[in-house]
């Protein structure tokens, strides 16, 4: 039978090689996952299957016919769609007009707005979210809720005579409820004969919902095979051409002295007042379905956000410091690193020192000059050494960099500047095994040394596995608390469930 996709000996290169002669071969009917570390290629393969990028060599073919995208137009029209880890929508148009902006319901003469919303309602109702509204415009929406509907507009695509469609990172920002409904629509569409390339660092879910799985290395494919002979195991040795990473054994030393209190915090978002606590040597984890306020809750803690009631202290040798804004909390050591580090977290056009060093110039300038480029540039390189940020050097873009390498260095933008409280939402989110082992271990260590931190996370493995307590939010309350030894998923899930349930479980 001849394959929906032939990827036939497609190499890039930037400015080292990117893609080695790829093979690949997508059937029709079939979910084909590709994985891989951050940097292994999969974006730019992704980008030249989608008409965003030239192969240097190589050429594609769609059911045996020769296919050479020249634009992203021109593969949209040739039945290739994507969702894109690196959102595609427009800020200021609404939610219903992005997910049908390639292919609008039309009446005789103008746009059919009511098709439009209900076909829209539909798709976002099949994925399961929540307060997300056709006519809402896409710059109101938090990241999750903007990556819902990237997900939506390319199943709006899958049904407009749709030959492939990619899934780059398509749960990194949904909650576990809304990736299985996800999951479930895929195989569906697949079952439809729809060809679908799912591309994912969670490699149980890849192994769950793929047919097949590709493993691209340095550029190359190291191995095509059936998901069932396959182990998570297997893929990150075959990932990284190393042995299989070890668990690091979590030996918690006691938690000292209070650090940071949230009391009877209230806001427009938070209808009932929050409190909590969290203490030097601890990291506190807060749980909860998209939507439920985890991400608001970091930035009110940082003093983005205005309070209604209520007040955000922090404790330093017993006395309490009220943080009132964004300036009182980088003065007294807080790190916010955001969900969406394109858009809240990095200096996209600048270097990697820029980056590093932005929370901290003033500690790296003289009475001469307002930064000494040298201190730059040696504080940069001690960092980008520590944290193994794969890069060509402190001045290189960091726009360049795979989102991994940029994770990391939004973690040593606040090492650099000794941040003892931290604020982390998603820090995971979109990188590689190793790149996630690597930030985790970092973590523990700057725990160990004694900063105190709270960790948003989707993923209830990664709460499970770094927090001495978790928090978890319902609806924007908050509905239960922890600790280490009371918690099981099953727990967690009730907890974050309750609120949308009418009722509060204990």
């Amino acid at each position: 039978m001849i394959p929906r996709i032939t990827i036939k000996g497609i190499s890039k290169r930037f400015a080292a090689p990117v893609l080695r002669s790829v093979q690949l071969n997508l059937g029709a009917g079939k979910i084909h996952g590709l994985v891989g570390e951050n940097g292994a290629g999969k974006s730019t393969l992704i980008n030249i299957i989608s008409g965003l990028l030239p192969a240097d060599e190589g050429s594609l073919q769609i059911n045996g016919l020769p296919f050479t995208p020249k634009t992203r137009r021109h593969a949209l029209d040739a039945g290739i769609a994507l969702a894109s880890q690196e959102l595609s929508l427009i800020e200021n148009l609404s939610v219903a007009e992005n997910v049908f902006l390639a292919h609008l319901p039309q009446t005789v003469l103008t746009i059919d707005t009511e098709m439009t919303h209900l076909k829209t309602r539909e798709l976002l109702q099949a994925l399961g979210t929540e307060n997300i509204y056709p006519q809402t415009t896409i710059a109101s929406l938090s990241l999750a809720q903007k990556q819902q509907v990237e997900l939506a507009k390319a199943l709006s695509m899958a049904e407009a005579n749709c030959q492939l469609l990619i899934m780059d990172e398509p749960t990194s920002a949904l909650t576990e409820f809304q990736a299985a409904r996800l999951h479930d629509i895929l195989k569906k569409l697949a079952g439809n004969g729809l060809s679908i390339l799912y591309v994912s660092h969670r490699l149980e879910d890849v192994l769950n919902v793929c047919d097949e799985v590709s493993v691209l290395r340095e550029g190359a494919i190291q191995l095509t095979a059936q998901s069932g002979s396959l182990s998570s195991e297997g893929l990150i040795k075959l990932i990284s051409g190393d042995e299989l990473f070890e668990t690091l054994i979590d030996s918690r030393s006691d938690k000292g002295p209070l650090r940071l209190s949230v009391k009877e915090f209230s806001s427009d978002i938070f209808p009932e007042p929050i409190s909590l606590e969290c203490y030097r040597a601890e990291i506190l984890g807060i749980a909860g379905l998209a939507g439920s306020g985890r991400s608001e809750l970091l930035h009110s803690m940082f003093g983005l956000a205005e309070i209604l009631t209520g007040t955000v202290n922090f404790y330093n040798d017993g006395r309490s410091i009220e943080i009132r804004s964004v300036e009182d909390a980088v003065a007294h050591g807080f790190a916010l690193v955001p969900e969406d580090r394109k858009s809240q977290g990095i200096f996209r056009t600048k270097s990697i020192a820029m980056n590093i060093t932005a929370a901290g110039l003033s500690r790296l300038g003289s009475v001469f000059s307002a930064v000494l480029p040298k201190r730059e540039i040696a504080v940069s390189e001690e960092l980008i050494d520590r944290l193994k940020v794969k890069c060509e050097g402190p001045l290189q873009q960091i726009d360049s960099l795979s989102g991994g390498n940029q994770q990391k260095v939004m973690l040593a933008r606040w090492m650099e500047h000794d941040a003892s409280i931290w604020l982390l939402d998603e820090p995971t989110r979109g990188v590689d095994v190793a790149a996630k082992l690597a930030i985790h271990n970092q973590l523990r260590e700057l725990r160990d040394k004694g900063a105190a931190m709270i960790i948003v996370s989707n993923e209830l493995e990664e709460l499970t596995a770094l927090c001495d307590r978790i928090l978890v939010l319902s609806k924007n309350r908050h509905v239960a608390t922890f600790e280490r030894g009371e918690w099981n998923k099953e727990s967690l899930l009730k907890a974050a469930f309750s609120g949308y349930l009418g009722k509060i479980n204990d």
